[in-house]
C-alpha cells in the first residue's frame, strides 16, 4: 500500500543522547494552541543545548520548522512525535541554510514526501509576505537577512507566535560574522519583526523568550552599544580587528573568538558603508 506525503517509512535507531535532546517539550504559552520543540543533540557555544526543531498544527497535519542537523536520531524523534498523535508531515521549512538547520531537511523530505520550502532554493522557494497554510490562521514568511543573507522567520498569526531561526536566541547573542552575514540588515531585520506582534519568540537555539518586545530592545541596545564602543575605541588612532575585539570582549570564551572578530568586522563594514569609518590599509579609523 502506498503512503501517504507525510508519513514516515522507517524509524531508525540512533546513537544515545542526553534526556534534554530526547524529550519533545509542549509549549501551552501562545493563546490559540501550543507546539512542540525537538532538541537535537548537537550541543556547542555557538548551539547552546542544540538546534530546536519545532512542530506544529493539531488537525491531521504538522509542519516542521527547523529540521535540524543531520542526524537520523533526531529525525526519527520528530517522525515519532508527529506520528504519535496521529498526524503527518505536511509541510517543512527551513529559517535558513546553515547545517544546524538544514542538515536534516533532504532525510526528513525522504521520509515523508512533504515539500521542503526555504529561501532561494528549491523548485518553490518562500517569498517575503508568503501565507503558508497551518492551524492557527497561518505562517506569514518574514524575510530578515543579517545572520545570513537568506535568513527568514516565521510568524504564526493566530497565537501571534515567532519562529525566530537565528534571528533571536533564548540566551545570549547571535554570531553576525561577513562575508554571509551583514550587520545592517541584521538590525533592519530586528527593528522589522518589533512591529509585529508577538506573544512568544521560539528560538533556533535556547528556551522560549516569553517577553519578545524586551528581548528584542535588549538585542537592539546590545548592538548600539557595542558600535558606541568600536567608535570610541577608534577615536584613540587606526585599531585590527584583533585589537578592537581585545578591547571590547575581555575575557571572552576563546572558542567563541573567531565570533567576536567577525562581530567586530560585521560593525566595521556597517560603519564604513554609512560613512562613518574608514580603512586604512588592514586596519580601521574613524571616517
Amino acid at each position: 500500500m502506498a503512503r501517504p506525503p507525510g508519513t514516515p517509512r522507517s524509524r531508525r535507531r540512533g546513537r544515545p543522547i542526553s534526556a534534554e535532546a530526547v524529550s519533545p517539550r509542549r509549549e501551552p504559552g501562545a493563546p490559540g494552541g501550543g507546539f512542540e520543540v525537538i532538541t537535537a543533540a548537537n550541543p556547542s557555544p555557538y548551539t547552546l543545548a542544540g538546534t530546536n526543531t519545532y512542530l506544529i498544527g493539531r488537525s491531521g497535519e504538522a509542519v516542521v520548522i527547523d529540521p535540524g542537523p543531520e542526524d537520523p536520531a533526531h529525525v526519527a524523534r520528530v517522525l515519532n512525535r508527529a506520528g504519535a498523535s496521529g498526524r503527518r508531515v505536511a509541510l517543512i521549512l527551513v529559517s535558513h541554510g546553515h547545517s544546524d538547520h538544514l542538515g536534516a531537511a533532504d532525510r526528513l523530505e525522504r521520509e515523508t514526501g512533504a515539500p521542503l520550502r526555504r529561501w532561494g532554493a528549491g523548485a518553490n522557494p518562500l517569498r517575503d509576505g508568503e501565507l503558508l497554510p497551518a492551524d492557527g490562521g497561518g505562517v506569514r514568511v518574514v524575510y530578515t537577512p543579517g545572520h545570513a543573507q537568506d535568513h527568514v522567520v516565521f510568524y504564526w498569526i493566530g497565537p501571534a507566535v515567532l519562529f525566530s531561526g537565528d534571528l533571536l536566541l533564548g540566551t545570549g547573542t547571535v554570531q553576525v560574522t561577513p562575508p554571509g552575514g551583514s550587520m545592517r540588515d541584521y538590525l533592519h531585520s530586528l527593528e522589522r519583526v518589533a512591529t509585529l506582534t508577538l506573544t512568544l519568540i521560539a528560538p533556533g537555539h535556547g528556551p522560549v523568550i516569553r517577553d519578545p518586545r524586551t528581548r528584542i530592545e535588549e538585542y537592539l541596545a546590545r548592538r548600539r552599544e557595542r558600535e558606541r564602543q568600536i567608535l570610541e575605541a577608534l577615536a584613540a588612532g587606526p585599531r585590527s580587528v584583533a585589537d578592537l575585539a581585545d578591547a571590547i570582549y575581555a575575557g571572552l570564551d576563546p572558542r567563541l573568538r573567531g565570533a567576536a572578530e567577525g562581530t567586530v568586522l560585521a560593525h566595521l563594514e556597517k560603519l564604513v558603508a554609512e560613512g562613518r569609518a574608514r580603512r586604512v590599509g588592514g586596519n580601521f579609523a574613524p571616517a
